[in-house]
């Protein structure tokens, strides 16, 4: 028995699925452009959910153009306000492909830095689950 069926045997209000993890360094000027993009390529889904994605504050990102890209070699190591996107997908690789292709397409960069991980992600067991006190509709206050 795989360990993930041995887990979901033993898992009581959730199970795994088995998804494909994206993290995606985006540039200031990368408004909701890029994630918007992915979410029609693909919808985003999460469970009930659809347009799930996480996206970090800013951070820097650093890098040094070189002979053939198109700032060309200009010898000085660049550092750029950045942040990350980073999302799940079922693994397919139809969807997968659909993805990285929505985000090149939309990224400001001429090599957009995107991370591909096999990963699990949780989904819930939403009959059992209504009436916990620790859910957001139980405590009384909105989304």
């Amino acid at each position: 028995m795989p360990p993930s069926d041995i887990l979901d045997a033993t898992l009581k209000t959730c199970a795994l699925e088995p998804v494909w993890f994206l993290w995606v360094e985006l540039a200031a000027r990368d408004d909701a452009r890029v994630r918007e993009a992915v979410a029609d390529a693909v919808g985003l889904t999460y469970g009930p959910y659809d347009r799930v994605a996480f996206e970090s504050a800013s951070g820097a990102q650093y890098f040094r153009p070189k002979s053939g890209s198109q700032a060309g070699d200009i010898g000085e190591t660049v550092e750029m306000p950045a942040r990350t996107l980073s999302f799940s997908l079922p693994r397919d690789p139809e969807t997968l492909a659909k993805a990285i292709e929505a985000i090149r397409h939309a990224h400001s960069y001429e090599e957009p830095v995107i991370y591909v991980m096999e990963g699990a992600a949780t989904r819930a067991d939403y009959d059992g689950d209504r009436g916990n006190p620790n859910r957001w509709w139980n405590r009384g206050f909105e989304i």
